[in-house]
């Protein structure tokens, strides 16, 4: 992940990501609890904890936060309100194996250097979606 907080925080969107501590916390319990990157501070080595988390704490929503699912009226789960492109749960290790491999039967159509490391995940508007 990108360390790099003065650039997290120059990408996050100036809101706040939570409307209160009741849905910012459960929704940290149901995705940061399990994360590599939250990991060192879950150990007692807050100063090497998850920087989006921190953003979030001083009312930012970091980019890397997409919306989750919504119902038809605009609900949402508070586990499922945002989806972090960054989580990587703490049993698959440390990072994806470099280089990442093709799988078997795929073929490519251009080198993957400089690619690998990026998700390519997108929220497509449902105004979009309908369109197409």
């Amino acid at each position: 992940m990108n360390s790099d907080h003065d650039q997290l925080y120059d990408e996050s969107r100036d809101q706040r990501p939570f409307a209160n501590g009741t849905e910012g916390y459960g929704w940290f319990a149901a995705n940061c609890e399990t994360c590599i990157h939250d990991r060192p501070a879950r150990h007692g080595d807050e100063g090497n904890g998850c920087p989006l988390i921190v953003l979030a704490l001083v009312g930012r929503t970091p980019a890397q936060w997409l919306d989750g699912p919504r119902d038809e009226n605009g609900r949402y789960s508070i586990a499922s309100q945002y989806t972090c492109t960054e989580y990587r749960h703490e049993d698959d290790g440390p990072a994806d194996p470099r280089p990442i491999p093709t799988p078997p039967g795929q073929g490519e159509l251009f080198a993957r250097d400089g690619f690998e490391g990026h998700r390519m995940l997108t929220a497509v508007p449902e105004s979009d979606a309908a369109r197409a």
